[in-house]
């Protein structure tokens, strides 16, 4: 399954914070299946587009990262996907 997580930074922004934020990345590293992750120009927060089998991993990321983001994960489909199961839907 294909999905896309949006965080936005929440809380002050300190160094101190961001410090403790960068050493927990540091320490669990990148999401497996993780395809792209971008950060928001405005320094607000970012988008991760990734695969997974289960959502273990995703969600023990949640409650890791909760103290300074709020994360919305969403699965999604490739384009050419979503248009054989809608033309699959319609022609039914």
């Amino acid at each position: 399954m294909m999905y896309a997580t949006t965080y936005a930074l929440t809380g002050k922004r300190s160094k101190k914070r961001t410090a403790k934020l960068l050493e927990l990345f540091g320490e669990r590293g990148a999401t497996p299946g993780t395809i792209a992750h971008y950060v928001f120009a405005d320094g607000g927060g970012g988008l991760l587009i990734g695969t997974a089998d289960v959502m273990d991993r995703l969600y023990e990321d949640a409650i890791h990262y909760s103290p300074w983001m709020e994360l919305h994960t969403r699965p999604i489909l490739e384009v050419q996907e979503a248009v054989q199961v809608s033309g699959a839907w319609a022609s039914s």
